[in-house]
């Protein structure tokens, strides 16, 4: 999933969970929220906020996390094939003698 495609799930969804908190969700809701039949408990509302808030930053935290480890290792990719070229060019050169 691209980046703009997630920015825009996760715009949708905190629109999603800001309605809810205020009771102005439908019933039968097309965004596929769960809502219990005999009301909701405001406390149980604002613990689930809590953590679904909780889970995005640990997501966030992660995605970052595997971008620095990515850049990293692609580094490390480009340093290991210019030290192969070079030793590559060098028994070429040499071999030509």
């Amino acid at each position: 999933m691209k980046e703009a495609a997630i920015k825009q799930c996760l715009k949708e969804l905190t629109q999603a969970l800001s309605s809810l908190e205020t009771g102005k969700t439908p019933k039968g809701s097309p965004l596929g929220i769960y809502e219990p039949e005999g009301g909701t408990d405001e406390a149980a509302i604002v613990e689930y906020l809590a953590q679904l808030r909780l889970k995005l930053k640990y997501l966030l935290f992660d995605l970052e996390a595997t971008r620095r480890e990515n850049r990293y290792l692609r580094q490390m990719l480009d340093v290991h094939r210019k030290r192969r070229s070079d030793r590559d060019d060098d028994s070429n050169g040499k071999s030509g003698w």
